[in-house]
């Protein structure tokens, strides 16, 4: 089924993204050199594609960048794995910038949490 919000990703998405940003931000509130952001762009370029796009990261205000959290939201298969997209986007930002992205089963985050938002 296609989906009627394109790269934003389906209501759901969007809804459990807002929040794991929330929470994130509110983790570095302390630290006013950490930036958090949704939609970060990340260069990629020996990945499988030039770039990704990080659901939410924090990272460094300053030069050069430095990334403390990356988290991607998304749907897994049945095995609990991320989908085929997620699990080349988790690869190739985790080849690119040396560090561990965390992966959110929005599906999973909703039971667990309750309805987003």
């Amino acid at each position: 089924m296609a989906n009627l919000n394109g790269k934003k990703g389906s209501q759901k998405h969007q809804d459990v993204q807002k929040e794991v940003f929330e929470k994130t931000t509110s983790e570095y509130d302390d630290q006013p050199n950490i930036k958090v952001e949704m939609e970060v762009p990340i260069s990629t370029p020996n990945g499988k594609k030039k770039g990704r796009v990080a659901d939410v990261a924090a990272f460094s205000k300053q030069k050069p960048l430095q990334f403390f959290k990356i988290l991607q939201v998304g749907k897994t298969e049945s095995d609990g794995k991320p989908v085929k997209r997620e699990q080349e986007a988790i690869e190739d930002i985790e080849s690119h910038l040396d560090i561990r992205v965390s992966f959110v089963d929005y599906e999973k985050y909703i039971l667990n949490h309750g309805k987003a938002n």
